[in-house]
């Protein structure tokens, strides 16, 4: 028989495939042993006086021998000569020798380690002395079923820091390169999985989970030690959509812990590979989960995350390099997409992933569009991004991004052959002006090169297709800015002597093409629905034109005016251009002595007057009633109309005609007043009901809070609203009311106690009775969390409700107290709904004690019940709150009692106050005064709360003031 065989004969002694009953272990491993020692020839050194541990750990420690006996011959067999073959019974009885190992070895000498660690006893522990560790040169087919034993002991000692070390007990050094190199042969996921569960094993020992964490980096900087996170974490199964939040915050926790020393150089290597893994196609959850992580990380603003990923999603997008590959942009722009699509509907995530990118987004989208081969499904990416951030971001914001476009000279954007795209270097060219042949002519007009909102110079961006954008976004606030932003620099560019002209033509070319695209009232209506942006412009504009340049007096004798300057007349809403005007308009005599002088500044004049007809024109009700800053202009039109040149002169009295018949209307019809900001309740409630149903959270947010503000008593829109929509908003309250978000759930609140003061008091039965319905059964101890939420925010509904009836409680006061009372009563009933319902009573005494009154007997003695059955002497202690499980019906959490107190207290201080006022006797008999003393007497010296015995304590001094108040003292 060969030496391997007889070495694993003798190992088969100390297994036996029969259970053994605990009671005979002992005995039954002793004659295994026996059994071992004879097949090996020696003798046993062992015997019955040996406790069960001690047994087991020699069975242990010969059971690691045969492993190592069978390694070594393994080695030396496989020294110039085929390696022995191992059958699958050898396989697992070797598996068995090394569970036995770890089972009776390993895992009891360490948790003995351990446990001495805290302890200051110098005497080492029993047993303890050395501790049986696997050597990593053993078969690997059997070694990787027992990695986190092997890494637990391996840990737990080879990083033992010096503070733990003791002379019987000194660190493992040898261990740690065994682990290291352990660690690099492993995968990272399986790895992962190892170190993670001697992490969670070995929770309370500092140093082996700093030691976990520093090895769990290092996988993670592996090449696949990302995705192996995400299979330790989910599995390698794929196509699994079904994500955990517990899962995913695990592993954004996991990955954003770097290394103390080098964070910056831990997010260089991991932040792309977790970008890369936004394109994992077979696995979604591995997709949701990088989705997730760069959110967190980007949440954190200014982080060295954040930069980073901003970094490797913005520079193919934003800069020219000719060293990255076409395909570059294309994965950016797809990878933004699919980031976007996995994470929440973050405002703050996607004005930081689009706001830098906005220009040049926009001028590939310009190119897309203007290329006929363009790829349809890559446009209409792009025009999903810019139309998300547009709809998203605040309009401050938008507008500062947008105008960056106008100065955007990083690069143009280029399709190769192949489809891709990419950026390179050159600005957007400028055409140079050039004379058109009468065939040349002809040849643009067919081409439709000369139509009003042609393109002709070649600037950038082209009016026509920046307007079309705007538009395309629905964001009328973003488009009245952005007009009235252009106005301002047009303004600035036409008295800057040394401006761009061709700039000051692109800001003219946009705002007549924002004119010409909002020409019918219905979309103008959009434009200039909040004009107050645009009067302002409208005063600054005149304003400015009048104090630098002053109207001059006309000349005795007027010609006919020919100025030869770009005109904007066709600013107006629904004008009429007269045929043959545009030839008149097309000669330039300026240089003829007797022509009539026509500046900027007159041209702006013209330009902002015919600006100022237009808001008019889209807003009936605007007047200076309406709008004080119109009595301004007014005022600044004057000398314009009296002296300017003959057109301006012309649209100035125009426009002051218009005014003075706007004020003039508004003294005459009635004397109601006209509110251009005011919307109509109806319109109001039909566009909450759309924000409603908008998936993005914020915009739901928005909607709920107009629908709270149409029901505030402080709104005038609540005094026209239809009482029929009463009903249906306060449905949607009740609806909001159990959303998770806290925003919408306050203003639900917020909403529901405005409803009850201002609409019909019936509401507030329907509450009481959701607050308190289904609480009398034993159906009340099964609630959820959900519910007791819910009921919760209910209760603060009503807390509005209670403090804002003042005097008008006492007609109310029988819907409320004895609900309530009965909530109060009931065991059944979780604590923390008792406590609220104290709270409401509480605030019932507060606002009106009268209404209370009636009830003081009843409440009273419910109290003091309460307090008898429910107090808790200071033997035992709470290890848990009220806090930590809010649907628990243990009624001897302190809050409970604190709350009765609190009422009590409140309840015998205002009968007090009320029979001093009265001069009444209040509703207190010696027999339930004697009971309230002894009960709060016990309870201030015996509960085991002192805030409880405190209370307790005033509670008594105020009883004491009622008692005397009830004797006439």
């Amino acid at each position: 028989m060969s030496e391997l065989a007889a070495t694993l004969r003798a190992g088969s002694f100390l297994i036996d495939s029969t259970s053994t009953p605990q009671t005979q272990l002992k005995s039954t491993l002793l004659q295994r042993l026996q059994n071992y020692y004879n097949c090996l020839g020696t003798s046993s050194t062992i015997d019955d006086s040996a406790s069960l541990e001690t047994v087991q750990l020699r069975t242990a420690d010969e059971a690691l021998s045969v492993i190592e006996k069978v390694q070594q011959l393994l080695d030396a067999d496989t020294v110039g000569t085929a390696a022995p073959l191992l059958g699958t019974r050898d396989l697992n009885q070797l598996r068995t020798l090394l569970s036995i190992t770890f089972r009776w070895g390993t895992d009891p000498l360490l948790s003995h380690i351990i446990s001495s660690w805290p302890s200051t006893s110098s005497s080492p522990i029993a047993g303890a002395k050395s501790l049986i560790l696997p050597r990593l040169q053993m078969i690997t087919t059997i070694l990787q079923r027992h990695i986190p034993e092997i890494l637990k002991s391996s840990i737990s000692l080879g990083w033992l820091p010096k503070s733990l070390a003791t002379d019987t007990m000194p660190p493992l050094d040898e261990a740690r390169p065994l682990i290291m190199r352990l660690m690099a042969m492993l995968p990272p996921a399986e790895a992962i999985v190892a170190l993670g569960s001697v992490m969670s094993s070995t929770s309370s020992v500092l140093h082996v989970r700093r030691t976990c964490g520093y090895l769990m980096s290092r996988q993670l900087i592996r090449p696949e030690g990302v995705k192996g996170l995400c299979a330790a974490v989910f599995g390698d199964q794929e196509d699994v959509d079904n994500v955990e939040l517990d899962k995913l915050q695990h592993i954004s926790r996991v990955l954003n812990t770097p290394p103390a020393t080098k964070p910056e150089e831990y997010f260089s290597t991991i932040v792309p590979r977790i970008v890369s893994l936004l394109q994992e196609s077979h696995h979604p959850a591995y997709r949701r989960s990088a989705a997730f992580v760069l959110s967190q990380m980007l949440s954190a603003e200014g982080g060295t995350a954040a930069k980073i990923i901003t970094g490797v999603l913005h520079d193919p997008l934003l800069h020219v390099n000719p060293d990255t590959e076409s395909t570059a942009a294309t994965v950016a722009l797809r990878t933004l997409a699919t980031l976007l699509t996995n994470s929440d509907p973050s405002p703050k995530i996607i004005s930081s992933l689009l706001s830098p990118v906005v220009p040049p987004l926009y001028g590939l989208l310009f190119h897309l569009d203007s290329n006929r081969m363009s790829d349809p499904e890559l446009k209409e990416l792009v025009r999903s991004l810019l139309t998300t951030w547009a709809r998203i971001v605040s309009t401050l914001e938008a507008i500062d991004v947008l105008w960056f476009i106008f100065d955007d000279e990083s690069g143009q954007w280029r399709t190769d052959l192949e489809g891709g795209i990419r950026r390179v270097a050159g600005t957007q060219p400028y055409e140079k002006l050039s004379l058109f042949t009468p065939e040349d002519l002809k040849k643009a007009h067919e081409s439709g090169e000369l139509d009003s909102g042609a393109n002709i110079l070649n600037v950038y961006p082209e009016p026509r297709h920046l307007v079309t954008f705007l538009k395309s976004t629905n964001r009328d606030d973003i488009l009245s800015d952005v007009f009235v932003r252009l106005l301002e620099s047009y303004r600035d560019s036409k008295n800057d002597d040394n401006g761009n002209p061709l700039r000051t033509l692109l800001y003219l070319q946009l705002i007549m093409q924002i004119q010409t695209g909002m020409s019918d009232s219905s979309k103008s209506a959009g434009l200039f629905s909040k004009p107050i942006q645009i009067l302002i412009f409208i005063k600054q504009a005149l304003n400015t034109a009048s104090t630098s340049h002053p109207v001059p007096a006309p000349p005795p004798k007027q010609k006919k005016e020919n100025t030869g300057h770009l005109r904007m007349s066709d600013l107006r809403l629904n004008v009429e251009i007269e045929e043959g005007s545009s030839s008149e308009k097309g000669d330039s005599d300026d240089d003829l002595s007797d022509s009539e002088a026509f500046t900027a500044d007159d041209e702006m004049n013209e330009t902002t007057i015919n600006l100022l007809l237009s808001v008019l024109e889209a807003n009936e009700t605007l007047s200076a009633r309406t709008e004080p800053i119109l009595n301004e202009i007014f005022e600044l039109l004057e000398p314009i109309a009296t002296n300017g040149p003959s057109a301006v002169r012309a649209v100035a009295r125009e426009a002051r005609m218009v005014m003075t018949a706007r004020l003039a209307l508004g003294d005459s019809a009635s004397p109601k007043r006209f509110n251009a900001e005011t919307e109509d309740p109806r319109e109001i409630y039909q566009k909450a009901l759309k924000l409603l149903q908008d998936p993005i959270l914020p915009v739901r947010a928005h909607g709920l809070l107009l629908l709270r503000q149409l029901v505030s008593s402080d709104s005038p829109e609540s005094k026209k609203l239809d009482p029929a929509l009463v009903p249906a908003i306060q449905e949607i309250f009740l609806q909001s009311i159990q959303d998770d978000d806290s925003y919408i759930f306050l203003n639900a609140v917020q909403g529901l106690a405005a409803l009850v003061d201002n609409f019909d008091r019936s509401i507030l039965k329907r509450l009481v009775h959701l607050y308190t319905k289904q609480l009398d059964g034993l159906e009340a101890g099964n609630m959820s969390q959900q519910d007791v939420d819910t009921r919760i925010r209910l209760g603060e509904a009503l807390s509005l409700v209670i403090r804002r009836c003042g005097e008008a409680l006492g007609a109310t006061g029988n819907v409320i107290i004895p609900p309530l009372l009965r909530v109060v009563r009931s065991r059944t009933v979780p604590t923390t709904l008792r406590t609220s319902s104290l709270s409401l009573l509480a605030d019932c005494q507060n606002t009106y004690a009268l209404a209370v009154l009636p009830y003081f007997v009843d409440l009273a003695e419910g109290m003091v019940d309460l307090l008898q059955v429910e107090t808790s002497s200071a033997t035992p202690v709470q290890n848990s709150t009220m806090d930590d499980h809010p649907t628990s019906t243990n009624s001897k959490f302190p809050p409970l009692r604190r709350a009765a107190l609190h009422f009590l207290s409140i309840l015998i201080r205002g009968t007090t106050k009320e029979a001093y006022e009265s001069s009444g006797n209040p509703p207190l008999s010696p027999e339930l005064s004697k009971r309230m003393r002894i009960t709060l007497g016990y309870i201030s010296g015996t509960d085991e709360d002192m805030l409880v015995r405190v209370m307790a304590r005033e509670a008594a001094e105020d009883l004491a003031q009622l008692e005397l108040a009830r004797v006439g003292l």
